[in-house]
């Protein structure tokens, strides 16, 4: 389903982004280079390494508009691949909402979920480190703060508070 709720978030930078695949809402990214003759379109960058993880993150959050009725509706909507989308850089304190199916593992309620190596999207931490061994410091770290629903389906998700940014 992937869907995002940005329930408090500054916002106030943002960046032009697009990926070689489909995105959905709710995806953690890392700036690559600029686009051949862009000033403001960076390509997208999936961690690889345990030290990737030390870099900064955006999460990726365009507005769900679709000019095909078919697809209408959050839980449908992708930003195709070449697509330009839109991501956030993050500060602590930012809380957010993502369906369970953006987060490998399960959440706890009072743990934490971080990025991992070769995904987009977060798993769940016991402490909040990360990396191969799980056991690395990680740029961005999220505190599940309480297991909730999204959309009319009522899909599992979980409310998410950044204690590190």
């Amino acid at each position: 389903m992937a869907v995002v709720r940005l329930d408090k978030i500054a916002g106030v930078h943002l960046e032009s982004i697009v990926h070689t695949e489909d995105m959905t809402n709710g995806l953690f990214v890392q700036l690559g280079n600029l686009v051949d003759g862009e000033t403001e379109l960076y390509e997208v960058e999936v961690p690889q390494t345990d030290d990737d993880l030390k870099k900064e993150f955006l999460l990726h959050a365009t507005p769900e508009v679709m000019a095909d009725p078919r697809k209408a509706g959050l839980k449908h909507f992708v930003v195709e691949k070449g697509d330009a989308g839109r991501a956030y850089h993050l500060t602590k304190g930012d809380v957010i909402t993502l369906t369970a199916d953006l987060i490998d593992g399960t959440p706890v309620v009072g743990k934490y979920v971080v990025p991992q190596v070769g995904s987009l999207k977060l798993e769940a931490s016991e402490d909040g480190l990360g990396g191969s061994d799980g056991q690395q410091e990680v740029s961005l770290v999220w505190e599940v703060i309480q297991k909730t629903t999204l959309g009319y389906d009522a899909a599992e998700a979980y409310v998410l508070r950044a204690v590190k940014a």
